[in-house]
This record gives structure tokens, C-alpha cells and sequence, in this order.
């Protein structure tokens, strides 16, 4: 059992936890998709010695509560519950760091809300960047298969039959052990109906006018610092897309691509996310 509170910051319950010394340069923590606060169990004790972190299950995951329709999961949502724990941790000031899904509301978080010193997003390219680049890539669309196949039920179905066995292997592939891989897909099924809310954060946010790049999305430039950190084998983006973010940034920015590394970064390159973290907080935190 995890140590950590419930607090319900935006309407629903949200499991959260707190490490490190009270007075410390704080760090947010946001995880993505299909994924928990769990991810970052190999970083928090690297980054737990010298800063407050807090991290959490967002809204459909893990021990967090699980609204019901889709557009409970909207980007705006999700921001609105980041905005929430900071106010509750009593933080004027917070780097924050995102990976995927997480990275998403981390981008929107950078411009919107005024405790956020600055950001490191991990493998979640700036939207309008993914946009650029799916609109002509045809293998960026390939990667995204997944995505579509949940805007259906029928799909939805496909990718969790075997009690998501199929969508397991297709995202953590061999990166992550069978041990944690299991660990994630009794997640997705407590209770059972878990997997389908986590599907709505899709729902939510792709469609075909979402993806089409001259559909205008009204993203204003990040006005924070931001360190982008992409692996050389991400098999959710294109190499393309390890670069060009920082054309919507309007401060400091810096791009990391970390040489023969996945998707998962916090779970497999957890020393290196630290250490990439810590060097942004100590110079813009």
C-alpha cells in the first residue's frame, strides 16, 4: 500500500504524495498514459534529497478518481488539477516535469499558471510541433494507431481483451519487465471499469480536426523555460519530433536526446531525469 493523501482539488478525488524537506526548490511530478504516479518510484528518491516533489495519479488513474464522460478529461481539467495541489502543497514557485500525457499539461500548465518557474517535459512534443509534423508524416500517424483505435468501444476492446495484454505489449514492449508490466494492467482493472476512463483522455483529446494542421489550435507561446528530453527510440514519435519545440517558446529552451533510450524514460532512465531536473531547478526554479 502507498503512503499518500486524497485531495479533490477540482471536483475529483486525486491521490497524491509529498517527499523531501518542506523548504526545498519544489518539483511537480506528472505522469502520462497508460501510466501512475508508479513511473517515477526510481526518481523521487534521487530527487526527494535535495527538493520537495510531488507527484500524483491524475484523474482516471491509479488511486485517483474516475469521472464518467470525456470531457471530464480535457487538457483545461487536468491543468485546473495541477493548479489545485499547488495551491493545497502551499507552493508559490514549482518546476514542472511531464512525461507524455503528462507532458501535455505541462505545456498548457507553463503559460497558464503563475507558480510555474519552469519545465521539463519528457517525450511529449509541444502540440502544435505534433501537429506539424503528423500532418505530413505518415509514420507518425502509424504510431498513433492506438489513439484511434480508442475512439470507438469496439477498438477500445480490442487494445484491453486479455485484460489489456495487447495494449501492455505494444507500449512497454520489452522496455519494462514482465513484473511491472503485470503491475500496470491489475492497475488498469481496479475496478474494473479503470481502462475504459483511462481511454477518454484520448477521446478527449484527438480527433481528425485536432491532428489537421490547418485547423488553428489556440496554444500561445510558453512563456516559462522548458528542457524537452526525448529518447533516439521512442517508438510514440517520429526523431523529427525530438526537435523544433521550442519554436512555441518564448524563454529559455533546451533540447536533451538521450542516445539508445525509450518511451519510458522515468522507468528506465531514472538518474539521468533526476539529474536533468535538478540542473533546470537550480537554474531557473
Amino acid at each position: 500500500m502507498r503512503d499518500g493523501v486524497r485531495i479533490t482539488p477540482n471536483g475529483v478525488d486525486l491521490h497524491v504524495e509529498v517527499h523531501g524537506p518542506d523548504d526545498a526548490p519544489a518539483v511537480a511530478l506528472i505522469h502520462g498514459w497508460p501510466d501512475s504516479i508508479r513511473c517515477w518510484d526510481r526518481v523521487v528518491p534521487r530527487l526527494a534529497r535535495t527538493h520537495r516533489v510531488i507527484a500524483y495519479d491524475q484523474r482516471g488513474f491509479g488511486r485517483s478518481g474516475m469521472p464518467e464522460h470525456a470531457g471530464a478529461y480535457r487538457i483545461s481539467e487536468a491543468v485546473k488539477d495541477l493548479a489545485g495541489i499547488l495551491v493545497w502543497a502551499g507552493l508559490e514557485r514549482c518546476t514542472v516535469v511531464g512525461h507524455d500525457f503528462g507532458g501535455a499539461v505541462a505545456w498548457a500548465a507553463g503559460g497558464r499558471l503563475p507558480q510555474v518557474a519552469g519545465l521539463v517535459v519528457l517525450a511529449s512534443p509541444h502540440p502544435n510541433r505534433m501537429r506539424e509534423v503528423t500532418g505530413t508524416d505518415l509514420r507518425q500517424l502509424r504510431n498513433g494507431f492506438y489513439a484511434w483505435l480508442m475512439q470507438t468501444d469496439d477498438g477500445l476492446d480490442l487494445l484491453t481483451r486479455e485484460g489489456g495484454r495487447l495494449m501492455a505489449e505494444f507500449a512497454f514492449a520489452s522496455d519494462l519487465p514482465a513484473e511491472e508490466r503485470a503491475a500496470y494492467m491489475a492497475e488498469w482493472h481496479d475496478p474494473p471499469e479503470r481502462i475504459r476512463r483511462m481511454a477518454n483522455w484520448y477521446r478527449s483529446a484527438y480527433s481528425p480536426a485536432v491532428m489537421n494542421p490547418d485547423t488553428p489550435i489556440k496554444i500561445p507561446p510558453c512563456p516559462v523555460p522548458v528542457r524537452y528530453v526525448q529518447g533516439d527510440r521512442d517508438m510514440a514519435f517520429v526523431p523529427e519530433l525530438a526537435s523544433g519545440s521550442g519554436e512555441w517558446v518564448d524563454a529559455d529552451f533546451d533540447e536533451v536526446l538521450v542516445e539508445s533510450a525509450s518511451h519510458w524514460l522515468p522507468q528506465t532512465e531514472p538518474e539521468l531525469v533526476a539529474d536533468l531536473v535538478a540542473d533546470w531547478v537550480s537554474r531557473f526554479g
